[in-house]
């Protein structure tokens, strides 16, 4: 688990402030937490495959978790939760 601010990168080039990214590759499932997006915008982006396909966050990245398992605000922030199909 890591836990510090840094760019969230989409497969398409969004970057979107992060403070929180754990991959769980035991679950095939990557854990973070997004900011300054709206609910409906983080259902927007995190439900396209598109985007979601490849994920960056500094040193961390994960590929193919396009299925969305949950999307929950989370007092300032959105946490989210995606899965491999």
């Amino acid at each position: 688990m890591v836990i510090s601010m840094n760019k969230l990168i989409t497969a398409t080039g969004k970057e979107i402030e992060c403070d929180y990214f754990n991959p769980f590759p035991t679950l095939d499932q990557v854990f973070f937490r997004v900011i300054g997006l709206t609910l409906v915008e983080s259902v927007n982006i995190f439900a396209n495959p598109n985007e979601t396909v490849a994920l960056k966050w500094g040193k961390e990245y994960v590929a193919y978790h396009t299925k969305v398992i949950n999307i929950t605000p989370e007092g300032d922030a959105i946490r989210i939760t995606l899965g491999k199909e």
